[in-house]
């Protein structure tokens, strides 16, 4: 078992679990009773217990504060779900990812949104059968290894990591659905006109709540007016 903090404080721990027993451990109990975040990949066995930080939770709201700016002005419905358990139709039940934030965009956050107005039941077959098209994973964790395979197994299209606790300013752009392994990206596919840079910067105009400055930023970068 391995134990740590990550780069903005949240309490990580790690182990790794035989893949056949899996479905025997989760079938009755559901590993949120023991921590606020979890990630069970029942591909590999590895389980991740996650407690985050104050810090890493007001960055992952800062992210949802920037899709909905990029949204209004790429002219495309962003729905974030915060950090929704997602796993395949076949996984056994209580396994799957939380990211520390995830959207559908576009046509798909229509569907979505048909399907919560049906009611609970519609809403989580939509989920269960329809990975989101953007996860964003926002501090450096024991787990960051395994998650762009979890994910591209999952059908997400694309994964941002990014991470700005301390002195450190990264961001990179995964394309989870390349030909033979999850690729770096220059710039975002279901956001175009975003990249790396740009997603750093906007990012803290975001958690700041300097929205007029954002959507400044988002025009030139994009070179769009914001829909009425």
């Amino acid at each position: 078992m391995e134990r740590v903090i990550g780069s903005m404080g949240s309490e990580y721990i790690r182990f790794k679990l035989d893949p056949e027993i899996v479905p025997l451990l989760t079938r009755k109990f559901d590993w949120n009773r023991l921590a606020r975040r979890v990630f069970i990949d029942p591909v590999t066995g590895f389980v991740d217990l996650m407690t985050p930080s104050p810090e890493h939770e007001f960055h992952s709201r800062g992210a949802d504060r920037l899709l909905e700016a990029i949204g209004r002005r790429l002219g495309i419905r962003a729905i974030h779900l915060g950090s929704t358990r997602w796993r395949r139709p076949g996984d056994p039940e209580n396994t799957g990812a939380e990211p520390d934030a995830c959207y559908y965009l576009g046509e798909r956050a229509e569907r979505w949104a048909h399907a919560y107005r049906q009611g609970p039941a519609e809403r989580e077959a939509f989920e269960l059968n329809n990975p989101p098209d953007l996860v964003i994973e926002i501090e450096r964790s024991p787990g960051d290894r395994d998650k762009p395979a979890f994910y591209r197994r999952l059908g997400v299209p694309e994964m941002w990591r990014i991470d700005i606790s301390g002195n450190t300013r990264e961001a990179l752009m995964l394309d989870l659905q390349a030909s033979y392994s999850p690729a770096e990206l220059g710039n975002s596919k279901v956001l175009p006109g975003t990249g790396p840079d740009f997603v750093l910067e906007a990012l803290e105009l975001a958690i700041s709540d300097r929205i007029d400055e954002l959507d400044a930023l988002i025009a030139e970068q994009t070179g769009k007016k914001a829909r009425k």
